[in-house]
């Protein structure tokens, strides 16, 4: 049975109830299972869940019969793209770069043990969340053919690892850059001193946002950030952006155009968390081109929202745009990855509004943020 013919179809709910119950007559796999500190379930041919050990029950205080049995493991975890009409967990074209979905496909087809790790969006009513896994599945053979699933739960491992990777990073390449400023100006003439001290305090700046920036991911992540809502003037946040990134080294020999179309004059915001996601979105888009290119950063409004863009002429690959918005998922190696899923946590849950993209060949890449204007008729 190939995985098309596998996720095409369910077994009724009378079948995998028989399923567990038989599997429950083995001498000791309650026991077995139970004594397990990580969740462990067994799935029938069609990647449903036909036995679990205690461990998510007791966690979750979850019914085995009524919220588990039957469903498939991301059904379990409430992922996003379960959520669908085209037949649930592993049938959308973004679940083929799932990494459960992919240990189960090869455990399946090469009879063998296979671990993956896995990056789940999980929504559960209006809360939504990035969960970490480690999936092991390992075929066995019962009445029938079954897998075996363990799932660890690494989601605080790689966070913490993560961000702590990125602002070491980032802090690193910027205090490099401000020692060679440093370095240079006992050589320099005063007009040139003058300049450079100013190079040398755009760059304090950045060590500063970025360990704030450090701190409010830390705290968004956890529920415990705060936004601090004020009027916002456009035009002047555009060019403080503007201003930036162009002490930043992602901008040598790259430039930025400013276009504000918009009738608003200011914006009822968090000033802080805003700069962070267009900030992101500026240096992802920065990063993309050649020297010698600009990007365009853009503020536009309509009568329900305004929107702020950051666009290049480059194109995301497919597979990359299946990914974009999980956590540590990047193309640039293992000191990236929190840039777009920042963008996502602060600009929607914080900011209240929507964070998107659009990707062609023949049009570029765009990464924009929708505020709503509705909220200024309130301090108005």
């Amino acid at each position: 049975m190939n995985t098309k013919q596998r996720l095409t179809s369910r077994e009724p709910f009378e079948k995998v109830l028989k399923s567990k119950v038989e599997i429950s007559r083995i001498e000791y796999i309650s026991d077995i299972l139970s004594s397990m500190s990580s969740i462990v379930c067994i799935l029938n041919d069609k990647n449903q869940i036909v036995f679990l050990n205690d461990t998510l029950l007791e966690r979750y205080n979850i019914d085995l019969e009524e919220q588990v049995l039957g469903v498939r493991p991301g059904e379990m975890f409430n992922c996003v793209n379960a959520k669908n009409s085209t037949g649930g967990c592993g049938t959308t074209e973004k679940c083929e770069y799932c990494g459960a979905k992919r240990a189960f496909d090869r455990a399946w087809e090469e009879k063998e043990k296979v671990i993956h790790e896995c990056k789940i969006t999980s929504q559960k009513e209006e809360e939504v969340f990035q969960l970490d896994l480690e999936v092991t599945a390992t075929p066995i053979q019962f009445d029938k053919e079954y897998l075996i699933v363990s799932i660890n739960d690494i989601t605080e491992q790689k966070r913490k690892v993560l961000l702590e990777r990125i602002f070491f990073h980032d802090i690193m390449n910027i205090a490099g850059s401000l020692s060679g400023v440093l370095e240079l100006l006992p050589v320099l003439e005063q007009k040139e001193k003058e300049e450079y001290l100013g190079i040398a305090g755009s760059l304090t700046e950045q060590i500063i946002d970025e360990i704030k920036g450090q701190q409010q991911m830390i705290k968004a992540e956890s529920g415990e950030l705060i936004p601090n809502y004020q009027m916002i003037e456009i035009e002047a946040l555009l060019k403080k952006l503007a201003d930036q990134i162009r002490c930043h080294n992602v901008s040598l020999e790259r430039g930025i155009d400013l276009i504000n179309q918009a009738r608003l004059d200011k914006i009822y915001s968090d000033q802080t968390l805003l700069i962070r996601v267009l900030i992101n979105m500026v240096k992802n888009a920065m990063e993309a081109i050649p020297k010698g290119d600009r990007i365009v950063l853009k503020a536009k409004d309509t009568d329900d929202y305004l929107r702020f863009s950051v666009h290049n002429d480059t194109f995301i690959p497919h597979d990359i745009q299946m990914q974009i918005f999980q956590r540590s998922y990047s193309t640039k190696g293992d000191n990236r990855g929190v840039g777009t899923y920042s963008m996502k946590l602060l600009g929607e849950k914080y900011l209240e509004g929507s964070v998107g993209f659009t990707s062609t060949e023949k049009e570029g890449t765009t990464f924009f943020i929708d505020l709503p204007t509705n909220k200024l008729a309130t301090v108005s």
